[in-house]
């Protein structure tokens, strides 16, 4: 069957497929790394507090008296005062507003704050890179883009990567080794790597898009534009009223019995212009919540319009949970973290291609050995000081990112200094899990810290395994 694609545009396809590669390869690997772990944050963030109480049930009266504790503590209500209610997934509670946060007891008092350890460094990585948001959120959405471009061109400069789908050669040279791997799992994946390449350009490049349109056809209001996507806020004048969380709950049970409510937003409480909203999900649906609009004193409003209004609405409300999987149950994260880690060893081997078809080797080999094993090591030991220290996560990762950076350099040996980043990152992990008991003897018994352990342990194991298989390879003739 003659080929669709010439064997000029195959070329040119590859060339092109190469340069964005190492122009992203570092940050794309970076981002589908903590991508990969960003899936489970729900269950990272009661890891990481595991002496929060937990529970399922609650009122009117626990929102309200959270509701009146924020009040007390900050010293006036915020502007949007918000009660995330508690899940199967995340069975606590926490109120938030001002930059004020913290998790409730069953009764609706206020308990610990909301720690910004590891796992918000994690988020905020993954998000914007730890940048000035518009500038990082600019730049990840760049890289989803460049994922979708280095997709298509390797599609085309890889006419038979879909007859090839399942030759893996391993154990020969190092770049047909590592040809096969990236071009197998690059086929596998693909319709998943198509959608993370698809939403993450939406979630990085919307503000910019946002802004160029507004300026274009809303004279410069953002606000309204935003409106005319998503739906406006109600605007009210009314006599200022005691807040009755109860009423508004019995009147959504009412109208509404198949939506689950995940929180609910007082805004302008104590002002004419305050309302209530509802945010719940609904039953095999992927918007992120539907918004369900009452006054303080429980009167029903209407809904946003994001569960049935137009179908581009609809599309836009269902990108996060699309491109994190947090919809369904434990598989689909399950599924989502081994195709985003696939992604990972994608963005990994395409350098490895080209360090092995360039010949010979400098400085840029130990870099990216730094970069492949030394970020992982970076965030666990990150995790380690953050926990287990409270020390900063952030700047853990940045101080254990540089040194690996030094050592690969200093050492000028690739394939051992990945060893050894591989042997420190197999340690570190089982220091974590062994520190966390130690360090929270009370969280010895809830399954959640047992299974994080056994999670650890067994990827140290692994690593431990890959390590020895290494040394196995380098020892040979």
């Amino acid at each position: 069957m003659k080929n669709i694609v010439s064997p000029t545009q195959v070329k040119a396809s590859l060339n092109a497929h190469s340069v964005i590669g190492l122009c992203a390869g570092g940050l794309l690997y970076l981002i589908c790394l903590t991508g990969t772990l960003a899936v489970f944050v729900e269950f990272f963030d009661r890891w990481e507090q595991p002496l929060v109480a937990e529970f399922t049930d609650y009122d009117a009266q626990t929102i309200t008296t959270a509701m009146e504790g924020h009040r007390q503590r900050i010293g006036s209500f915020a502007d949007s005062l918000f009660v995330v209610l508690p899940s199967e997934s995340q069975p606590r509670m926490h109120v938030s507003g001002d930059h004020q946060e913290w998790y409730l007891q069953p009764d609706g008092s206020l308990g610990e704050p909301v720690v910004e350890g590891w796992t918000h460094m994690l988020r905020e990585l993954h998000y914007h890179l730890h940048l000035p948001e518009t500038v990082g959120l600019i730049i990840t959405g760049s890289l989803g883009a460049l994922l979708l471009a280095l997709i298509i061109s390797g599609l085309i400069a890889h006419p038979r990567i879909f007859k090839d789908a399942f030759k893996l050669r391993l154990g020969g040279t190092r770049r047909l080794e590592q040809a096969d791997i990236h071009n197998r799992l690059s086929v596998w994946g693909l319709p998943f790597y198509l959608m993370m390449g698809i939403t993450g350009a939406f979630f990085g490049l919307v503000g910019p898009l946002v802004y160029l349109s507004a300026t274009a056809f809303y004279s410069g209001d953002t606000q309204a534009l935003i409106d005319d996507i998503y739906g406006a806020d109600p605007v009210l004048d009314a006599p200022v009223v005691a807040l009755d969380i109860g009423r508004a709950l019995e009147t959504q049970q009412e109208l509404h019995p198949q939506a689950e409510p995940i929180f609910i937003v007082a805004h302008q409480l104590g002002t004419r212009e305050q309302f209530l909203e509802i945010g719940a999900t609904l039953p095999e649906r992927l918007i992120y919540a539907e918004m369900y609009r009452y006054t303080v004193d429980g009167h029903y409003l209407g809904q946003q319009g994001l569960a049935d209004g137009s179908l581009g609405r609809q599309a836009l409300y269902s990108t996060y949970r699309l491109h994190f999987g947090y919809y369904g149950n434990i598989w689909v994260r399950v599924a989502y973290s081994v195709m985003g880690l696939g992604l990972t060893v994608i963005a990994a081997s395409g350098i490895n291609i080209w360090l092995a078809r360039r010949g010979g080797r400098n400085w840029a080999n130990d870099a990216w050995t730094a970069t492949v094993w030394g970020l992982p090591l970076a965030l666990s030991c990150a995790a380690i000081a953050s926990v287990l220290l409270n020390l900063s996560a952030l700047m853990s990762f940045i101080s254990i990112s540089f040194l690996a950076l030094l050592f690969c350099l200093y050492r000028k040996d690739a394939h051992r200094s990945a060893t050894t980043l591989q042997g420190f990152l197999s340690l570190s992990l089982l220091v974590l899990s062994a520190g966390f008991f130690i360090r929270f003897p009370d969280a010895a018994a809830r399954p959640l810290g047992v299974s994080m352990a056994i999670v650890f342990t067994g990827l140290a194991i692994s690593i431990f395994f890959i390590m020895k298989a290494r040394k196995r390879k380098l020892s040979r003739p």
